[in-house]
């Protein structure tokens, strides 16, 4: 009797410890209920395709595979098909332009409700490295019905139901308008689409008001590196000596890369490393380089944004992340500033320091002190052709925030497009939100 009551409590206590850990076992994952879609293209014939709600009803991940059968023989023809090679490892190729021989999903839909990280699994574009989060079970791919848009220039129209219809011989294109009366921008604390050149505002919603912006802060320490170079106080080919500071940040939760006190790195690859894989170790190392200190650098940013006239700036550092007070309570305070003000700095930059997207455009870049190869953060350098910068940023208050580029060329000249997206809720829908805004951008102006 005493061993199987020991072995009740054990059990119990087993499942009190086990119980306030299961909720965050799917904090980063998503319910997906199973639904059949209904889908009619140009022939009239309507064709059923699996697909999942993600979390909430009408939140639509679609199969690329079923897609992919029922556009067969129109202008939006495609495969995909799962490989595994010695260059890309797993990853999924999809190919424009070429029919797929799957066979239109006619069979019982065994799959039942499941919990479900989206991830980014490795896609090809026609070669072209892409950056979606997205499902995959069974050899079937599921994407989200606005990146399946987006990815195959495609116009799709919704009806009540989960019936859609899609247009296999126009683009995607997108009315603003509409989008804001359906409340697509609601969920965003900021969102502003412009003309960088003319400084000419094209769309805008929440834009005025002060949020935080997160990582996207460091174009503003671009600025201000970028004038350092300009007057000779810092040099290009500087070797700049990592600090305690700087090194111990490297060594926190939030770090990229790790810095060595007292060890020497290239300017040129801390400005890259702050830039694409977002350091904030570098961001610091930059300031403290520029001006002596993260305390007279910060003086510095919010001075320089008063002299642009952007008024609703307020930095609290050089990087973006959470500052404490040292108080008994202390407040937690983030570099804040609107979307609209956000728009005026990186026209200004673009205006003056252009070369910056010599390094935001990049997808890749290798650093060798530092023995770091990183990714750009931005995926709209991979997903949208042209797209020239800027900056990703995210904090748990600033949610998931984008400034994105893209040049286009205006009665014969370039002009670059900016849009900026603050407070999306997933990495996902901030990468959607700028790339939306900047294909309108692109077609008011065309």
């Amino acid at each position: 009797m005493k061993k199987t009551s020991r072995f009740i409590s054990i059990v119990l206590c087993l499942v009190i410890i086990a119980l306030p850990l299961a909720p965050h076992a799917y904090a980063d994952s998503d319910l997906l209920y199973p639904v059949k879609i209904a889908v009619s293209i140009g022939d009239g014939k309507e064709y059923t395709v699996r697909g999942y709600d993600v979390t909430h009803e009408n939140n639509l991940l679609l199969s690329l595979n079923d897609l992919a059968a029922i556009l067969k023989g129109t202008e939006k023809q495609f495969t995909v098909v799962f490989q595994n090679s010695a260059v890309h490892g797993a990853h999924y190729a999809i190919t424009t332009g070429k029919a797929s021989g799957s066979a239109v999903f006619t069979g019982n839909d065994n799959r039942g409700t499941v919990w479900a990280e989206l991830v980014r699994n490795r896609i090809f574009l026609n070669g072209a490295d892409m950056r979606y989060y997205t499902y995959s079970t069974g050899g079937t791919l599921y994407m989200s019905l606005i990146d399946i848009q987006l990815m195959l220039d495609l116009k799709v129209e919704s009806f009540p139901d989960n019936a859609l219809r899609i247009y296999p011989e126009q683009p995607f294109s997108v009315d603003i308008l509409q989008l804001k009366e359906e409340g697509y921008f609601d969920s965003f604390s900021g969102v502003l689409v412009g003309d960088a050149d003319r400084k000419t505002v094209l769309f805008a919603q929440n834009s005025s008001f002060p949020v935080p912006i997160a990582s996207t802060s460091k174009l503003m320490t671009y600025l201000l590196l970028s004038e350092a170079l300009e007057n000779g106080s810092v040099k290009s080919g500087d070797k700049v000596k990592i600090s305690k500071k700087a090194a111990e940040l490297s060594r926190t939760a939030d770090a990229m890369v790790t810095l060595g006190e007292n060890t020497y790195v290239p300017l040129d690859e801390l400005t890259r490393m702050m830039l694409l894989a977002s350091s904030n170790e570098c961001a610091l190392a930059i300031a403290e380089h520029v001006s002596g200190s993260e305390e007279a650098f910060v003086e510095q940013m919010n001075e320089r944004a008063a002299e642009l006239g952007m008024k609703t700036a307020r930095f609290y550092n050089p990087h973006g992340l959470p500052e404490f007070r040292e108080t008994a309570i202390p407040a937690k305070l983030q570099n804040r500033m609107s979307a609209a003000d956000m728009f005026r700095l990186c026209s200004y930059i673009l205006e003056h320091f252009p070369q910056i997207t010599e390094i935001t455009s990049l997808q890749y870049s290798n650093m060798p002190t530092l023995n770091y190869t990183t990714a750009n953060s931005n995926p709209l350098v991979f997903n949208m052709p042209g797209t020239s910068g800027l900056k990703t940023g995210s904090t748990d208050k600033a949610g998931y925030c984008l400034v994105a580029s893209c040049p286009v060329t205006v009665d014969g000249e370039e002009h670059t497009m900016v849009a900026v997206v603050f407070g999306a809720e997933t990495p996902g829908e901030r990468g959607q939100a700028a790339e939306i805004l900047l294909r309108f951008a692109k077609d008011w102006v065309s």
